[in-house]
């Protein structure tokens, strides 16, 4: 006799823009073990009952989580009062202000969706299904999903008594986890880790009628107690998971209405090649609260992510693609993005990386697919990103960008302000450095440095100059009072930090952003800095400011600039140049009209290349060589790639 069927479910508050990665990931999963299994993608039935374009702005994860709070009343019923509603929309009015003008709504419009359409979104849920015919039904959880899941889990046990429920995914972290199956006695288990094996032998067991003891991953209720054997191990065969099936996905993008509506965007794919994170096994940023204990690196073959890139676009028609992993296998590079580049392929990917790739790297990961990146800048200070972590620069920054912005590389990269040993030469330098580069495209948002739950910062307070720790305060109106404890069911954080800068001096910094990035929401008015090369001289057209400048350089002078164009020291210059007067003066020069930056001992040319094949021939030991009476000896040289 064939077992009953495993739901698995994905609840709002998520775009529906994004497949739930997770539905299609454990259903072939419990397939392979021989356990049936369905998705339900109900996230994707939301919109249709509030609005898609309020749907997608309540997806967004607001420091004020009211994608989660709407929930509230459908998850733990009606314990908030007008006066508390009211102190919350004060509390967080920077973040409805832009959510009630963006998408026409009012304070109104948001209380009705929790006390009304929320709740009867859930009675929708449960009424569509027939959910008796499964032997299982798992919730799976990331980001704003908590609630929603909370909510249809207490419906669905109140009904249907004797199905257990599950629930799991990346937002149920060992701790949270424990504290909800406590104040929960309506969902049956928890998972917590990598489910590629325990999940499916947890169903085998239940199934069998097997108790869950010693099961690891699994939190279970068991002689009155809660019990939890510890988190399912790291999943380390990455070749042996399954492709991923969205198909259920697109029928709920179709039957829930996404497709039909006005601003409805093309699908974004997600794909896994690698869990964990192998910069944080060697040095945990500080604000990270990524991965804890699933932070061993992981990576599939590169073979493996081709083969999957092609069996999901073959079958779903899709070009573009979300890489989920928190970085990029270095391995990649080469052996995937160079791969996609020789065969001509239209396969598109936006990756997580680090802001160590050189400008040649990125050129070929471009031709190769790569249009959009999410890299760990988070500052311009070397000295902040030290006490970060980060063990990069503020110049191998700014290069990450400048590039970015030169090969179109969408790069929603962040600013981080407040940590402890900072000093006012940081922001002040920061300063300078943003008056320099509006050309280039700007941070999706600076904002103070967060103690995620898992984050050394969260972890280790002391050492991070934190002397109060206490859970964000929008947990007050997503959670009843009394009911859990905040400090463990809490994925974010608010502080209290010794060690740093009065918080004013981040205001210049924070309004020269605005400023920069106010500037490139028109394309047509962005500012430029860009030259073009003729055989032997260069010509920089300045449109950074209000005043537009041109400049005309020649031979050395030209070839120092272009030679420049990657960060190059002192000694990198006296290379190529040799002790010649001429350099530091040009240098000085470049850099007092602001077309040069100098930055932790290296000079880099800031403008961009009109050309949109360019690449300097950097191995060439004769390129930009002087002779000893200063001339120059060979011209720059630039290869056009077709």
């Amino acid at each position: 006799m064939a077992p009953q069927p495993v739901a698995l479910i994905s609840m709002p508050q998520l775009s529906a823009r994004y497949p739930s990665f997770q539905l299609a990931l454990l259903k072939p999963t419990l397939e392979r073990a021989g356990i049936p299994a369905q998705a339900f993608s109900l996230f994707m039935y939301f919109g249709s009952r509030i609005g898609w374009r309020l749907n997608e702005a309540l997806a967004d994860v607001w420091p004020g989580m009211v994608g989660e709070w709407i929930w509230s009343k459908a998850a733990f019923g009606d314990f908030s009062s007008r006066e508390k509603d009211d102190e919350y929309f004060r509390t967080y009015r920077g973040n409805f202000e832009p959510i009630c003008r963006s998408t026409g709504c009012t304070q109104e419009d948001l209380i009705y969706i929790r006390d009304q359409a929320a709740p009867a979104f859930i009675d929708f849920c449960l009424e569509s299904v027939d959910w008796s015919r499964f032997g299982l039904i798992g919730l799976t959880v990331v980001f704003q999903q908590l609630l929603a899941s909370l909510a249809l889990a207490r419906a669905l046990k109140h009904k249907y008594q004797d199905i257990p429920v599950i629930m799991g995914g990346a937002s149920l972290e060992d701790d949270i986890a424990d504290e909800l199956m406590r104040g929960c006695s309506y969902v049956d288990y928890m998972h917590c880790g990598d489910g590629d094996i325990t999940f499916p032998e947890m169903v085998h067991r239940l199934y069998r009628g097997e108790s869950m003891r010693g099961l690891r991953g699994i939190i279970h209720r068991e002689d009155g107690k809660v019990q939890f054997a510890g988190r399912a191990p790291n999943f380390p065969r990455m070749d042996d998971t399954p492709t991923p099936d969205f198909s259920e996905y697109f029928y709920a993008r179709r039957e829930g209405g996404y497709e039909d509506h006005d601003d409805s965007r093309d699908v974004l794919l997600p794909i896994e090649a690698a869990r964990g994170c192998w910069w944080g096994e060697k040095n945990h940023c500080t604000f990270c609260g990524l991965n804890r204990s699933g932070m061993e690196f992981r990576a599939k073959s590169p073979e493996r992510v081709i083969e999957q890139l092609e069996s999901l676009s073959r079958q779903y028609g899709v070009f573009h693609f979300n890489a989920i992993d928190n970085i990029m296998a270095p391995q990649y590079v080469e052996k995937v993005f160079g791969k996609l580049a020789a065969s001509n392929s239209d396969i598109q990917l936006h990756y997580e990386i680090r802001p160590n790739f050189s400008r040649t790297q990125l050129g070929r990961m471009r031709r190769g697919g790569l249009y959009s990146v999410q890299p760990g800048v988070e500052s311009f200070s070397t000295h902040i990103l030290k006490i970060m972590r980060k063990l990069t620069t503020g110049m191998r920054n700014v290069e990450l960008i400048k590039w970015c912005t030169y090969y179109g590389i969408n790069n929603l990269y962040n600013i981080l302000v407040q940590f402890p040993g900072e000093t006012s030469e940081d922001y002040r330098l920061q300063c300078e450095v943003v008056a320099k580069i509006p050309h280039f495209q700007p941070p999706y948002a600076i904002v103070k440095a967060r103690a995620d739950r898992g984050s050394p910062m969260y972890c280790d307070p002391a050492s991070q100059g934190i002397v109060k720790l206490t859970p964000a305060d929008c947990y007050r109106y997503i959670f009843p009072e009394g009911e859990f404890d905040l400090s463990r069911v809490s994925y974010y954080f608010d502080h209290t930090m010794t060690g740093s800068v009065p918080e004013e001096l981040y205001d210049e910094l924070f309004e020269r952003v605005g400023q920069w990035q106010e500037r490139w929401t028109i394309r047509a008015k962005r500012p430029f800095l860009r030259y073009r090369k003729a055989c032997s001289s260069i010509r920089i057209d300045d449109g950074r400011w209000p005043m537009q400048h041109e400049w005309l350089y020649r031979d050395k002078i030209a070839g120092l600039y272009e030679f420049c164009a990657d960060a190059r020291t002192h000694r990198d210059l006296l290379k190529r140049f040799g002790d010649e007067c001429w350099v530091e003066t040009a240098l000085e020069d470049f850099v007092a009209k602001d077309l040069m930056l100098f930055l932790d001992g290296r000079y880099l040319s800031l403008a961009l290349p009109e050309n949109s094949n360019f690449e300097l021939e950097d191995d060439d030991p004769t390129a930009f060589a002087v002779d000893r009476g200063g001339q120059p000896v060979d011209e720059p040289k630039l290869v056009n790639i077709a």
